[in-house]
């Protein structure tokens, strides 16, 4: 399946808890009584993508949405205690959590202004949430990309001073520009520099042609968008430069993996393509990581095929997403507790650079 471009070319050349509720506190033992000892690890598993809403900020996602389960959402989004009690229901030690809304950034003016808005929303995940639920949270901090410059000063602050291990990205810029371009450089240098884990989310699909009916634009569109900021970051040679970092996508990667042969023939028969990058494209699927938030056991059990369990974070997408991640994990074809375990918390763990996590 994958290979070095020497070997391709010439094998074508010769063949053509911490709960504030008291129902929270109530349950938390229970699930832990139950789970904690599970030969699967739950109890302290890691949910590497779940989301917040900044209640200061003005609500761009019911415009957006017509499902019934938005005001549950919303609720949900804007607090930690209702995190608290999903994580306790289902066995999960702790969250990564990050800031959503329709367009997964925040980015309505100017770089100084959305700057603001970042700083606002960034110290909200790292004291309201972090700091106030010790050990159940990870804090996932956002930048304005538009402007590079001013975003290194913030993500300078989210780690020495806010202590944050994960950058949080859109797919894209405001502007419409994908990671894998030079001029994030600095940035990629800096998550090298830090040990950070960038966790990148896609930005969305306009609702325009062909995606303008059938909500298109988000079941079809995000799976598109992870393919265009992947194939960026491939292509541009981003692991090539900073082979140190560390990127989780969300939903398992969308479409790429499951498409890589039509990348690698185009090594074959249009060189060029390979002009920034030294292997099949399909190699490098390996070097990203990827939640587990894939709405079937049948195409998580593929994509572990193709890219190893080791490659594989749990991530459920909530409250948007699978109601019950850990459960859907279960459900995957060929998966041992062990390899359970190492999906849930010792890969994410890893990622994020802790051992074990107190629980409230």
């Amino acid at each position: 399946m994958f290979g070095c471009l020497r070997c391709a070319l010439s094998r074508r050349a010769m063949m053509g808890g911490f709960a504030a509720a008291a129902a929270g506190a109530a349950l938390g033992p229970k699930v832990r009584a139950a789970t904690g000892g599970k030969e699967d690890g739950t109890g302290k598993a890691i949910d590497f993508h779940t989301h917040m809403f900044d209640p200061a900020l003005p609500n761009l996602i019911t415009g957006a949405m017509t499902s019934t389960h938005v005001d549950s959402w919303l609720k949900a989004m804007r607090s930690p205690d209702e995190h608290i009690l999903h994580m306790d229901r289902y066995g999960i030690g702790s969250h990564v959590v990050g800031y959503s809304n329709a367009t997964h950034g925040i980015s309505w003016g100017d770089a100084a202004q959305d700057l603001k808005l970042y700083r606002a929303t960034n110290d909200r995940i790292a004291g309201e949430w972090v700091a106030a639920h010790p050990g159940r949270f990870h804090g996932a901090f956002s930048l304005p990309m538009q402007d590079v410059s001013l975003a290194m000063g913030e993500l300078d602050r989210c780690v020495t001073q806010l202590g944050m291990k994960v950058l949080q990205l859109s797919s894209c810029t405001p502007d419409g520009i994908y990671f894998g371009d030079r001029r994030f450089d600095p940035m990629w240098e800096a998550v090298q520099h830090h040990g950070l884990t960038v966790f990148i989310h896609p930005h969305g699909q306009d609702n325009r042609p062909p995606f303008d009916q059938f909500a298109l634009s988000n079941s079809a569109g995000q799976g598109v968008e992870e393919i265009k900021v992947m194939t960026s970051i491939i292509y541009n040679g981003v692991f090539d430069r900073f082979p140190g970092v560390k990127i989780v996508i969300a939903h398992g990667g969308g479409f790429l993996p499951h498409y890589y042969g039509r990348l690698d023939r185009n090594a074959i028969e249009r060189p060029q393509t390979m002009a920034n990058i030294h292997r099949l494209p399909s190699s490098y699927l390996k070097d990203f990581h990827y939640d587990s938030c894939v709405y079937g056991p049948e195409i998580l059990a593929a994509l572990i095929r193709i890219v190893g369990v080791d490659r594989i974070v749990l991530g459920s997408d909530y409250p948007v997403g699978e109601e019950d991640g850990l459960g859907e994990l279960r459900k995957t074809p060929g998966l041992t507790p062990a390899m359970v375990r190492q999906i849930a918390w010792e890969t994410p763990a890893k990622l994020l650079g802790v051992q074990d996590l107190p629980r409230g």
